[in-house]
């Protein structure tokens, strides 16, 4: 790598390069059979070079260095034809890295065969459970990552790691009624996946969906579960944080750092280190070091997130929070893994106290939220009725109104944390908000 970085000296005023290489271990189930499963592999190499302030990017399959080499020649042929960037000031310098965690080689080697497994285990529970619920879908999946970030200020990090997760989708029919899908999934650092508990908890859901209850007009305590908070706070709120939003007027939090924006009861950060993390990275795409970063404490917003570029442009240090795209190759501000604080109570002690209102499990349209200004308009399903302290039945309903407000309402979460790998990756509990309005469907 020090030879292709003095290569490409002498073309570049700045130089980077980024080496990831995978290995994708997935089975997936329909229908109650196994219809695939499969490994895969490779490289990808990322250059970016600076002349002028002008970018060069190019992108290859390959780590081998001759084919890095020409990778640099392109990306100098790239910089003559682009613009220069006035905005641009520099790569990044090296800093200070955290000792990274052990990585778990079982991953590494894990085979399509330990996933099928964990699937018809968890088909055969499935059916053994409920008979008249079939597992619609399903994916059990094991990835693998080693990269190795190096740049022409000095900057040269090496880390690697791996999670799985594994996830059912139920539908259950009985007489008349057919239920929505009902997701439950597991995801971590090793192979333990959960599979009985994915499944109890999901028969749970379809056996509450079997009794279909009509929704109202109501304005009533909402209980959302940790798919739904990823699903709307992915759109709807996390854009927010982005420094790139705050230099280009386009948040809502402008000015605001400091100020109460959300109950007390919510604490939010996003922390790669996390305990449950599933991938505690000490640096980010473009070799910055990852550090935990608190967006809101108590009810206060704490601080943007920023990577490299717009941090300098707005004249502050960046957070290490850039994200690479290894499709274009290039760096947007991102989330490792993004933390809401669990409660003290437990979700069945949630619901217990609770005489009228509702249990969300996920939002359909959520990514029709509005981050500029927080305004979203979903539809809760599956979401579940509860009436005195238990829950009655499947209901189907619209939430609309603005995330911000509703931030200001969450009264508790539950003990349980979810480590939801999809979208934003997040580690969040269930949580009860008070006064939520609904339009019955």
């Amino acid at each position: 790598m020090e030879n292709l970085i003095r290569y490409g000296e002498r073309f570049f005023d700045e130089l980077e390069i980024a080496v990831y290489r995978s290995r994708d271990v997935s089975a997936s189930v329909e229908l109650n059979e196994i219809s695939m499963a499969s490994t895969r592999g490779g490289a990808v190499t990322v250059i970016r070079g600076i002349k002028n302030r002008r970018l060069g990017l190019a992108i290859i399959d390959s780590d081998e260095p001759e084919r890095v080499k020409k990778a640099i020649d392109l990306a100098r042929e790239m910089a003559r034809l682009n613009s220069p960037d006035e905005k641009w000031v520099s790569l990044p310098d090296p800093g200070k890295y955290r000792e990274a965690p052990k990585p778990n080689y079982e991953l590494k080697e894990a085979s399509p065969d330990k996933l099928v497994e964990m699937l018809v285990r968890g088909i055969k529970l499935a059916r053994e459970k409920d008979p008249n619920a079939v597992v619609a879908g399903g994916e059990g999946g094991v990835s693998w990552r080693e990269e190795r970030i190096v740049n022409s200020h000095g900057v040269d990090v090496s880390q690697e790691g791996g999670a799985a997760f594994l996830f059912l989708e139920l539908v259950g029919r009985k007489g008349d009624v057919v239920t929505p899908g009902i997701f439950d999934f597991d995801a971590r650092r090793d192979l333990n996946l959960d599979v009985e508990g994915i499944v109890e908890k999901a028969v749970q859901k379809v056996k509450w969906a079997y009794s279909v209850k009509a929704s109202k007009n109501e304005e009533v305590p909402v209980i959302l579960g940790p798919w739904a908070i990823a699903g709307l706070f992915s759109y709807a709120l996390l854009p927010a944080f982005s420094g790139e939003r705050l230099v280009k007027e386009t948040t809502p939090l402008a000015g605001r750092i400091g100020e109460r924006i959300a109950s007390e009861t919510l604490t939010m950060y996003d922390d790669p280190f996390h305990e449950l993390s599933i991938q505690p990275v000490i640096a980010d795409g473009e070799g910055v070091p990852t550090r935990k970063n608190v967006l809101i404490e108590n009810g206060t917003f704490r601080g943007f997130v920023w990577d490299n570029y717009w941090a300098k442009v707005h004249g502050t240090e960046s957070t290490g929070n850039g994200k690479r795209d290894l499709r274009s190759g290039g760096i947007s501000i991102g989330f490792h893994n993004v933390v809401i604080e669990k409660g003290k109570r437990s979700l069945e002690d949630m619901i217990a106290e609770i005489d009228r209102g509702y249990f969300v499990d996920g939002f359909q349209g959520a990514h029709s939220s509005n981050p500029d200004n927080g305004n979203f308009a979903v539809t809760a399903n599956p979401a579940f009725l509860i009436e005195d302290g238990e829950v009655k039945g499947a209901s189907v309903f619209l939430m609309a109104g603005n995330v911000y407000d509703l931030l200001k309402e969450a009264s508790e979460a539950s003990r349980e944390q979810t480590v939801i790998p999809f979208m934003t990756t997040m580690i969040t509990p269930f949580v009860r908000f008070e006064n939520v309005r609904i339009a019955g469907k």
